[in-house]
């Protein structure tokens, strides 16, 4: 008992000692030895940050951490109206944070908890329960929404080039945006037309892509792509200034095309559901989109058969819509446009 009593006093002192920054600093260097990636470290320093502003600082100590703290936090995110606060690149918006977006922060938060009890800090978010989140349809892009989208490019520019090979290479293979900020030129084959992808974990797994999205690459690369700003840089997607595309740019590029197409739903993620839509109608297997994706699971590639199935529903209702097959459109030729009953002329 006693022992157990010194223990406790010599944790209790240590938490005293040691700020929230001071861990998370130390958790990012953990995830850096575990050979995470570089956007994955980022995404849990980012929401770390955010707890730490919530708890009241980069220097709270941990003993002002409790989990009466972590379970307020989770309420305040259930509660924000306004999302994209402090993003390098989004503006604020008034709308709620997706249940998927509070999920994945407490996520990130009990993985933390569970290498601060590792380290012998104890674990403040472990009483956090997972949420479920609910099963929505999976939206894809028409092909007049594709069309409309890669309309807007001009593919005689450097700009144009690039980002009809970054859609192109999205919509035909469905990498993660992070995944094409990363491809490297020493990764891509195109003779064989397929692409080394370093993925989630860094677990590296080869994707192929079609004869268009080949041609696409080739003729930015050969034609377009500038000579890198630094010596060696073998990114294949870089900015006008010869710098890497990030993540945060290659977002902004797809931001500017949903502005001037239209296309109101089009986000970075839309492209890898519309891949993995398209590839399983066209008659592709679970197994091999799995592969292709990177999941771990099967059950995670699973969520696009319902996308699929949804397609198909649409596709045999317009062939079998009850009103169209009793041709009850013609009762509407006798309205006008406002809705008013036009008169049949006289005899």
């Amino acid at each position: 008992m006693a022992t157990k009593t010194v223990e406790t006093k010599r944790m209790t002192r240590q938490m005293a000692a040691v700020s929230l920054g001071m861990l998370i600093e130390y958790y990012a260097g953990s995830m850096r030895q575990k050979n995470r990636t570089p956007d994955s470290i980022r995404t849990n320093q980012s929401t770390l940050e955010r707890f730490a502003r919530f708890a009241g600082g980069r220097d709270v100590r941990l003993n002002r951490v409790t989990p009466q703290v972590a379970s307020a936090f989770v309420d305040h995110l259930q509660g924000q109206t306004s999302k994209w606060e402090n993003h390098p690149t989004r503006p604020p918006t008034a709308a709620p944070l997706s249940p998927y977006t509070v999920r994945k922060e407490i996520k990130i938060l009990r993985g933390f908890g569970h290498w601060m009890e590792r380290e012998g800090f104890g674990n403040p978010f472990s009483r956090l329960e997972i949420p479920t989140v609910p099963k929505e349809l999976v939206e894809t892009l028409t092909q007049e929404e594709i069309h409309r989208i890669l309309d807007t490019q001009k593919p005689g520019t450097v700009n144009g080039a690039r980002n009809l090979a970054v859609v192109m290479l999205m919509l035909d293979s469905g990498p993660r945006i992070s995944e094409v900020a990363d491809l490297r030129l020493a990764h891509l084959n195109l003779e064989d037309r397929e692409v080394k992808i370093m993925g989630k974990g860094r677990k590296e797994r080869r994707i192929p892509f079609g004869q268009d999205t080949a041609k696409a690459l080739m003729r930015y690369i050969t034609m377009f792509r500038p000579e890198p700003a630094q010596s060696g840089d073998d990114h294949v997607f870089l900015s006008l200034d010869a710098c890497p595309m990030s993540r945060n740019g290659l977002e902004c590029i797809i931001r500017r095309m949903r502005e001037s197409s239209g296309v109101n739903k089009l986000h970075a993620h839309l492209l890898r559901h519309t891949f993995s839509v398209n590839f399983l109608a066209a008659g592709g297997d679970l197994e091999t989109l799995r592969r292709i994706l990177g999941h771990e699971s099967l059950e995670v590639t699973k969520r696009y058969l319902r996308g699929l199935q949804d397609a198909q529903v649409r596709a045999k209702y317009q062939e079998f819509s009850p009103v169209d097959r009793m041709n009850l459109g013609s009762r509407n030729r006798r309205f006008g446009q406002n809705g008013v009953a036009v008169k049949k002329s006289a005899r």
